[in-house]
């Protein structure tokens, strides 16, 4: 795209997980016009820091904006901000390249061109035939996708469900623009000797530490059957593979997709497919109105539509029952599928208490997707999960499976620095609603235990308080840990526990607490003592999407009730101590 002349234009996508970090410790040509495109999230707060980041660098260097940023939001759904930014580029660049040739450059505005399938029928053919030729003559059952039809709950990937799909505003394929282009075939399948063949796990899976087989030695239900969720609470064993971890760390577990299937830790099955692979799922589809409405979808006209599906959250095996005609080799998907990847789940326990044990504790996750689609849905790792312990149920019972079943694991070290001081004399102010407090735990038996090892010297000088704020729907089905959380209390080791319950009678009304944050409201000159007075850590776990905002709102009222500053005042000085790590969140969407 660059001419002679235009060569000082630079077009950025950054990353938020730090692959775009060089470019900006790295730039040092000044006079450079730019634009650049950011995916992210706003469910947390640093929403596109890279990004902004990475402008405000150029901006620093003399670089010359010719084009807004894009900030594309993944919870609302990346296409609504990429499609259009986009499209809208190559006017901004055709213009830009104008400006360049009336001051003395040349004219490149021909050889920017619309990336239509009618401007792209040639080439399109051109790939389609490239590909048949490398695609395997091999035609028999074992290359092709086979869906269950006997799914129950057990299993972790479901059967397709029909997609509803609004299609009034289908128009012919040669009127679609800014489709995908095919992607690039790489995998070839060969046949291999079946006695040979293993189930270990593959090698090309991408881990932050070496993986283990973890066997499970007990599960615990946290709730009542009743209850809204069902939590499980497991210990793994992980004696003799010297893993060293300290509260605040998690673990990586990788889950297979259903047994039934070839495709178990290789390629995710169960999350949307991306427009990528639905123009290459259109190539294999026989039915020109189906093949027509898998264009529509991932075309500019269609955006509006591939947007709803978000609703639906269909996977690739609702599309291939939606559109029966597609009929994809299984070296296509390989090539197009997202990679497959690890459940994350923080460490309960200390290793002062317990070495050689990982103890999670998470949420059976099941849901319906809203009116009018209605179709139930249930989560990989946490339904394998359940199914691998035999669905336990009864509350509060821990019980030891005698059998070896084991699990991969990783560990995952918090980078973040969200674990717990070495200080004893720090006072932390804990807030996890939900199973938010689970890695709590693991700090306040650390607490604990450092504590007794400091009095058998008598050394114990000063103790920082701990306070938790938590939150449950109803005390007698759903308060995780209540027993533990209970004791550190009548030991002493947790200064403060306050609890929301946001389905009890009168919540949310006449100033009665309903979630954590209007705890911490009620609080706030406590709160506000302990942070600047005795300089306490904040820790905060749990959800993104609200939980996480509320929070912050909640400390940025409680600094500009009592520290006599602005809104935002206060929420410069929260992003000080977020750099500062006296504020720290591990959250998840």
């Amino acid at each position: 795209m660059a001419t002679e002349k235009c060569q000082n234009f630079v077009i950025f996508y950054a990353s938020q997980t730090g692959n775009a970090e060089w470019i900006a410790k790295n730039i040092h040509q000044e006079s450079i016009e730019r634009g650049f495109t950011r995916l992210g999230d706003t469910n947390y707060t640093n929403f596109n820091n890279t990004a902004k980041r990475l402008e405000k660098k150029l901006l620093d260097l003399s670089g010359t904006p010719f084009y807004d940023k894009g900030l594309a939001d993944d919870a609302l759904g990346l296409e609504s901000v990429v499609d259009p930014w986009i499209a809208n580029l190559w006017p901004a660049l055709a213009n830009v390249c104008v400006q360049k040739q009336k001051d003395g450059g040349i004219d490149v505005t021909d050889s920017i061109v619309s990336l239509s399938i009618k401007d792209k029928k040639d080439n399109s053919q051109s790939t389609k035939t490239q590909i048949d030729s490398q695609v395997t003559n091999d035609q028999s059952n074992e290359n092709d996708l086979r869906l269950t039809t006997n799914g129950s709950k057990s299993e972790s990937t479901q059967p397709g469900n029909k997609i509803i799909l609004d299609l009034t505003d289908l128009v012919s394929s040669d009127q679609l623009t800014a489709i995908p282009r095919i992607p690039t075939m790489f995998c070839k399948i060969s046949k291999l000797n079946r006695e040979k063949v293993t189930t270990s796990l593959p090698s090309f899976l991408t881990t932050s530490s070496r993986i283990l087989n973890a066997r499970i030695n007990a599960v615990c239900c946290l709730t009542h059957p009743n209850a809204v969720k069902k939590t499980l609470h497991l210990e793994l064993d992980i004696k003799g593979h010297e893993f060293s971890f300290i509260p605040g760390d998690a673990f990586e577990i990788f889950a297979p997709n259903d047994e039934v299937l070839l495709l178990r830790y290789g390629v995710d099955l169960t999350s949307l497919p991306r427009k990528a692979l639905l123009r290459m799922m259109a190539d294999y589809t026989s039915d020109d109105q189906e093949k027509r409405s898998l264009l529509f979808l991932c075309s500019k006209q269609g955006a509006q539509q591939f947007n709803r599906l978000y609703e639906q959250r269909p996977t690739i095996l609702d599309f291939l029952v939606t559109f029966p005609s597609c009929k994809p080799p299984i070296e296509r998907l390989l090539d197009t599928l997202p990679q497959h990847q690890p459940r994350y789940y923080s460490i309960v326990n200390s290793p002062l208490m317990n070495p050689n044990e990982f103890h999670f504790a998470f949420n059976i996750v099941e849901y319906y997707t809203p009116n009018p689609y209605n179709v139930q849905k249930y989560g990989v790792c946490t339904t394998w999960l359940d199914k691998l312990c035999g669905y336990i149920n009864e509350m509060n019972v821990r019980t030891i499976l005698n059998s070896n079943i084991t699990i991969p694991i990783a560990l995952k070290a918090n980078q973040s620095g969200f674990n717990v001081p070495s200080d004893i004399s720090k006072p932390l102010i804990m807030i996890g609603p939900g199973t938010g407090v689970a890695p709590f735990i693991g700090f306040l038996q650390h607490r604990e235990q450092q504590i007794l090892s400091e009095k058998k010297i008598n050394n114990v000088k000063y103790l920082g308080d701990m306070w938790l704020f938590y939150g449950c729907r109803d005390k007698e089905k759903d308060f995780l840990y209540r027993n533990e959380l209970e004791g550190f209390v009548e030991r002493g080791i947790l200064k403060e526990l306050f609890v929301a319950v946001s389905r009890a009678p009168g919540a949310g009304v006449d100033g009665k607490p309903k979630y954590v944050q209007d705890l911490m409201r009620i609080q706030s000159r406590d709160i506000f003592e302990l942070i600047t007075k005795k300089d306490a850590i904040i820790f905060v776990c749990g959800d993104a999407k609200g939980m996480s905002k509320g929070v912050n709102d909640a400390l940025a009222d409680i600094l500009v009730e009592h520290g006599q500053m602005q809104q935002s005042e206060a929420l410069d000085l929260l992003k000080k101590w977020l750099r500062e790590k006296r504020y720290l969140r591990d959250l998840w969407g």
